[in-house]
């Protein structure tokens, strides 16, 4: 495989890594998604999960069951931020990309001439 194919493959993954943090971003920002999952699960639900981890009537079993649900929002949070900072990078490396492939052509081009 040439370094023009390999870049050209590179490229495509990126493209569909930030594609991936294109729909999280539109779908953050769209108001059914903020009142039911931002709002309703992300902040309500797992409020109400938490104080059910303290509660002291709950078996030791549903406790933990309602702290590991109550972290929930936690990891849905890092995972949003990481798919919005991997799509952050994939668009920077996609510029690199195009660089280094024109590059590449203009060499390619320059060495069928000579």
């Amino acid at each position: 495989m040439s370094d023009i194919q390999a870049l050209e493959e590179q490229k495509l993954l990126a493209k569909a890594v930030q594609v991936q943090r294109d729909r999280l971003v539109r779908l953050t920002n769209n108001a059914d998604f903020r009142a039911l999952i931002t709002e309703g699960f992300l902040k309500e639900e797992c409020a109400r999960y938490t104080h059910l981890s303290t509660d002291p009537s709950l078996s030791k079993d549903d406790r933990a069951d309602a702290l590991a649900s109550a972290q929930s929002a936690g990891h849905f949070k890092r995972w949003v931020n990481a798919v919005i900072a991997m799509g952050n990078q994939a668009e920077k490396d996609i510029k690199d990309m195009d660089e280094a492939l024109a590059e590449l052509r203009s060499e390619s081009t320059e060495d069928d001439e000579g």
